[in-house]
């Protein structure tokens, strides 16, 4: 692979696209994303994208696994017993950081919901099974914050990069480090497909990658400065941190991270 164009730049567009990739490649897979997975288009670009941002992954990920779809609806079958169909306990690997919560659960969608508000991201738009803790979720918030620091840099607003960079920095830290792990381990555990296996691996040794660059680029940050204190809204509720129609509650991600798929699997 080329390093010609390996600037800072290129390579935060790169981890944007990255993040937006891993939010796509795990929907259920019908359509089009199987036919992209089938066609090894699915491999050839995660390859490119993950192996350019960190090269450490070229070894350390089975990228024909990606290729790897079954026969008929094979792959969509393993996706409903895998991610969507469970006992009281839920599903055996849950897309849900707070699947394994219990009655904590309500407390970790407050704090995703207010980190989403301070940036603007409302629920509007979100579909009903992608709620504040959802992989999905906070894939396409990290691929936000990283495109948000590019188009701070590039209006010259470089306190406001620093921010987007700190955020990208303490969300890893605080959310999907903290579960994907464990994801990855139950996809294990529960004999998930090739292609599944393939992606936990790399979910996993991508972010643990993502929190030793990002700590790096922290490192070199001037101090920040202080923020004004944001007051809760009076009558906020536990309904609202479960992307409900709040006026500012979750996530429009959606809506903001659509206009910036390229590079992904749709």
């Amino acid at each position: 692979m080329s390093n010609a164009n390996n600037t800072a730049e290129a390579i935060d567009r790169l981890r944007s696209q990255a993040y937006g990739f891993l939010a796509a490649a795990m929907e259920y897979p019908e359509g089009e994303l199987t036919e992209l997975i089938r066609a090894g288009d699915i491999a050839r670009k995660a390859r490119e994208i993950f192996c350019t941002v960190h090269p450490e992954l070229d070894k350390a990920i089975d990228w024909n696994a990606l290729t790897e779809a079954g026969e008929a609806d094979a792959l969509s079958i393993e996706y409903t017993r895998l991610f969507d169909v469970g006992g009281a306990d839920g599903p055996s690997c849950a897309l849900n950081a707070g699947a394994a919560k219990g009655d904590a659960r309500m407390g970790l969608l407050e704090e995703l919901v207010r980190f989403y508000n301070y940036f603007g991201l409302t629920a509007a738009g979100t579909e009903a099974n992608e709620l504040p803790d959802h992989l999905t979720t906070q894939m396409e918030f990290m691929h936000y914050l990283i495109f948000s620091e590019l188009e701070a840099k590039a209006a010259g607003e470089t306190e406001s990069a620093g921010d987007f960079i700190r955020a990208q920095r303490d969300f890893l830290n605080r959310h999907p480090s903290t579960w994907i792990p464990l994801l990855n381990a139950n996809l294990k555990k529960s004999r998930a497909p090739a292609y599944y296996l393939a992606f936990g691996e790399l979910m996993e040794q991508f972010i643990r990658l993502e929190q030793r660059l990002l700590e790096n680029k922290v490192a070199y940050l001037p101090p920040p400065a202080p923020h004004p204190v944001v007051e809760e809204e009076e009558g906020y509720t536990g309904a609202q941190a479960q992307g409900m129609d709040a006026p500012t509650s979750v996530i429009t991600i959606h809506r903001k991270a659509q206009q910036q798929k390229a590079g992904t699997p749709h």
